[in-house]
C-alpha cells in the first residue's frame, strides 16, 4: 500500500489553489461547477473524498481516472533584509503540475455501496530560482500529501444515508533555501499516518439533496535528512544531518445543497471550513545545529478560512451536460506580516466552465477554470535575534486549471 501511495507522488504535487495548502483539484465534472454540490451530485465516483454517504447517489457501480494541470503564474517585486544588509530585485515563478486521481464506487445492494479513492488533499510548491533575492527566507517549497480513502455509505432511511471511511494519508515535504554566502540547505521528511471521514446526506424529495460531512485532522511527525552546503559561514550546514519536524493536515467540515429545477436544470452550493488556526508555527530541527532550539523557526499565525461555490448544471440532450459556477476562497493568512514567501497564500475567485458526454457505459469530462488571485503582500520575519529576516515582497498571480476525466460504469 505504501508503495502504491509513494507511486502516486510522482506526479501530484501544486501550489496552493485553495486556502493555505488545501487542495480539491480531485474531480473534474466538480471542477465544472467550481465544486459546488460537492460530495452530493451523483455524477461521478468522487464522493468518497468529499462525502462518502454521497456516494448512495449514484445509480450505478463503476470507475474513474481523471488528470488535471494546473499552470501558475506569479510576478513578484520586493526587498529583503537581513545579518548582511538588505537585497531587492524582481522574480517571475511559472509553476506546472499534473494532478491525477483514481476513484472507484461498487453497490453491494440498493442500501450499501463500497468505495476507494487515491487523491491528493493537500500539497503545494513555490520555486524560485537560484539565488533571487529572498533566498534566505526559502528558494523551493513543496508538501504532497496522499490519500488513500476505502469507505462505506449505508441507507438508514428512504431519506437519510450514512457513510464512513478511513484516510490512511501520507505527507512528503522537500524544503530548500540558500544563504547569501553561497551555502544552502536541502531537507526532505516524510511520514504515514491514519485519520477518518463521516458524513450524512438528506433527501427530503427526488429532487432535493443536502449533505454534510466532516474530515479529521491527521498529525505527522517528519522525519528525514537535510543535505546541506556550508559557504563561507553556518559550517553546520555541510554534510548530511537528521531533520524533523511537526505538521497537523487541518480537520474540515463541508455543507453542499443541490436542487433540481425541471428536467434540465440543477443548481447547487457548497460551504467548506477549515480549521487552518492549527498551523501556528513551524520549527525544523535539525541533529547538528550548534544552538538549542530548532534550526528554522517560522511564526504562521494562520486563521480559520471558509470557501463558498455556487454552480449549476444543464442537460442539453440525453448525452451533453454542461456546467457553469463560480466560488469565492478566503485566505489562511489575514496579516502581511504573517505571509512569507514560502506560502503567499492571498484570497481568490474561481470562474469556471465544463461539460460531459455519455454514451453507452462510457462517460468523458472535462472542465476549466481561471482563479483571479488578490494581490498577495509577503512582510513576515522568519528567524529570530541577530538571525532575524525579514521580507516585502509583492505577489500578483493567476492561475488556469484544465482537466479531463473517463468514467466506466457497470
Amino acid at each position: 500500500m505504501k508503495k502504491l501511495i509513494l507511486l502516486s507522488t510522482i506526479l501530484m504535487s501544486s501550489s496552493a489553489f485553495a486556502a493555505g495548502y488545501q487542495l480539491q483539484e480531485y474531480t473534474v465534472t466538480g471542477l465544472g461547477r467550481a465544486m459546488a454540490g460537492a460530495g452530493i451530485m451523483g455524477d461521478d465516483y468522487s464522493a468518497v473524498a468529499f462525502n462518502p454517504a454521497g456516494m448512495g447517489f449514484t445509480q450505478k457501480s463503476g470507475v474513474q481516472a481523471g488528470l488535471i494541470a494546473v499552470d501558475l503564474r506569479s510576478h513578484t517585486k520586493g526587498k529583503v533584509s537581513g545579518p548582511w544588509g538588505e537585497r531587492k530585485g524582481r522574480d517571475n515563478t511559472h509553476i506546472f503540475r499534473l494532478l491525477p486521481h483514481l476513484f472507484g464506487q461498487y453497490k453491494l445492494n440498493d442500501k450499501a455501496t463500497l468505495g476507494i479513492g487515491l487523491y491528493t488533499p493537500f500539497g503545494l510548491a513555490t520555486d524560485y530560482r537560484n539565488n533571487w533575492y529572498a533566498t534566505a527566507q526559502g528558494q523551493y517549497s513543496g508538501i504532497t500529501v496522499v490519500n488513500l480513502t476505502p469507505a462505506i455509505s449505508y441507507k438508514l432511511t428512504d431519506m437519510i444515508t450514512l457513510g464512513v471511511g478511513a484516510n490512511l494519508q501520507y505527507t512528503q515535504a522537500h524544503l530548500t533555501g540558500g544563504t547569501v554566502d553561497g551555502g544552502y540547505t536541502n531537507m526532505r521528511a516524510d511520514d504515514t499516518n491514519v485519520g477518518y471521514i463521516v458524513g450524512l446526506t438528506f433527501e427530503p424529495w427526488k429532487t432535493t439533496r443536502f449533505g454534510v460531512s466532516y474530515r479529521s485532522k491527521v498529525h505527522h511527525k517528519l522525519k528525514g535528512k537535510d543535505h546541506g552546503r556550508a559557504g563561507s559561514s553556518f559550517s553546520f550546514l555541510a554534510g548530511k544531518h537528521k531533520v524533523h519536524a511537526d505538521i497537523t493536515t487541518p480537520e474540515t467540515v463541508i455543507f453542499s445543497a443541490a436542487q433540481d429545477l425541471g428536467d434540465k436544470w440543477t443548481i447547487s452550493g457548497t460551504a467548506r471550513w477549515t480549521r487552518w488556526s492549527r498551523f501556528r508555527d513551524l520549527d525544523i530541527y535539525q541533529s547538528n545545529y550548534p544552538l538549542p532550539g530548532p534550526m528554522s523557526h517560522t511564526h504562521e499565525n494562520w486563521k480559520d478560512t471558509w470557501f463558498y461555490a455556487v454552480g449549476a448544471d444543464y442537460k442539453y440532450c440525453k448525452n451533453l451536460t454542461f456546467r457553469f459556477g463560480t466560488a469565492y476562497d478566503e485566505t489562511s493568512i489575514k496579516n502581511s506580516t504573517d505571509r512569507t514567501v514560502r506560502i503567499p497564500d492571498e484570497r481568490r475567485i474561481w470562474a469556471s466552465v465544463g461539460a460531459s458526454y455519455q454514451k453507452n457505459n462510457w462517460q468523458v469530462d472535462v472542465g476549466y477554470a481561471h482563479l483571479f488571485v488578490h494581490r498577495a503582500m509577503a512582510r513576515a520575519t522568519t528567524g529570530k535575534g541577530l538571525g532575524a529576516v525579514r521580507s516585502d515582497v509583492e505577489y500578483h498571480t493567476q492561475s488556469n486549471i484544465l482537466g479531463i476525466q473517463f468514467q466506466y460504469k457497470f
